[in-house]
């Protein structure tokens, strides 16, 4: 009885750490990249967003009056940059 218990708790254990690790790697790929604003630049990052509960919402990029206020997604689309003549 108590192997079964000792190997359920390992099992469980093992499960934990390595969805803490996904999730870590996740949390590194976005940062480095950059691109929590935009969408999900894999699989992984999509899950961990979807486990972290991670939604952005570009509606306050719309009534910025100043464009350095943006995301940097909404900066491009909103406010393209000027050609220089």
């Amino acid at each position: 009885m108590w192997e079964l218990l000792i190997a359920a708790t390992l099992i469980l254990m093992g499960v934990t750490a390595g969805v803490f690790v996904v999730v870590v790697i996740g949390i590194r790929i976005e940062d480095t990249r950059g691109s929590t604003t935009g969408h999900a630049p894999g699989r992984m990052t999509a899950g961990v967003r979807r486990v972290l509960g991670l939604h952005v919402d570009h509606t306050g990029c719309l009534y910025v009056s100043n464009p350095e206020h943006a995301c940097p997604r909404c900066r491009r689309a909103f406010y393209p940059p000027r050609m220089m003549r």
